[in-house]
């Protein structure tokens, strides 16, 4: 199967590559690399301290991250586990309402109307929230403007809340991202090769982490420096398991 190439300047690329991006270290020992895709999202969680207390600002302890699987929601969600002790929830319901009423901060994430998050439930939840000085960061694919929880009440409470989008990731960030992350796993990688994948696989971290984990494997098991035809072999499989997934 052959992969759709992307056309990048590599003239433009190459002046772009040679400007700082700046780094978060996240548990003191991740660095997490600011770009203009996520750098309001970090510094609206960053100023979580200030926001939280002051109800005349906001009067529910709680921010909406938004944008495509892929972007990093997840990722940045770190930047609020290291601030807060936090619970991560997948779903509210009567037991997650429980823990709301002892003033637990929470990181909610897949956040979209669903059996798993229903109107009542999450209204209830937003109450206890407040009630008992807890926080909630709330990680969705869509703004609260995007979606319909069918009460007027509810709607108008997630609009009300601080809000920030993550777009998906451009080249520049995706290649620092590539050579970070293969640098970890002590992979190596020339420019070429990195240059390559780049033009080759959808934009977003998730995939990057998963070709560099693929080629990492294959590195190991075969002890031997990677090839273009090994890059291009790992990334026609994965687009292949990803069409039989569909």
């Amino acid at each position: 199967m052959k992969n759709e190439k992307k056309r990048i300047d590599n003239k433009i690329f190459a002046t772009q590559l040679a400007l700082p991006l700046k780094f978060k270290t996240i548990n003191n020992s991740d660095n997490f690399i600011i770009s203009d895709c996520n750098k309001d999202a970090v510094e609206l969680i960053d100023n979580f301290d200030f926001w939280k207390n002051n109800k005349n600002i906001n009067s529910i302890p709680a921010i909406i991250i938004y944008g495509p699987k892929g972007c990093g929601k997840t990722h940045i969600s770190s930047i609020y586990q290291q601030q807060v002790d936090c619970i991560t929830l997948s779903s509210i319901t009567s037991k997650e309402i429980r823990l709301a009423e002892k003033g637990n901060n929470f990181i909610v994430d897949n956040f979209l109307p669903s059996k798993d998050f229903s109107s009542e439930m999450v209204m209830h939840f937003l109450n206890e929230v407040k009630y008992n000085s807890g926080s909630v960061l709330f990680l969705s694919r869509l703004s609260a403007f995007n979606t319909d929880w069918s009460l007027d009440d509810l709607n108008s409470r997630m609009r009300s809340l601080m809000s920030c989008e993550i777009k998906l990731p451009d080249e520049i960030l995706l290649y620092t991202i590539l050579i970070k992350y293969s640098e970890d796993k002590k992979l190596i990688l020339n420019d070429k090769q990195c240059l390559y994948i780049i033009e080759r696989i959808e934009r977003n971290f998730e995939t990057v982490i998963s070709v560099i984990d693929n080629l990492d494997r294959i590195s190991l098991e075969t002890k031997k420096k990677l090839t273009f035809e090994t890059i291009q072999n790992i990334i026609n499989l994965m687009t292949i398991n990803k069409n039989n997934q569909i």
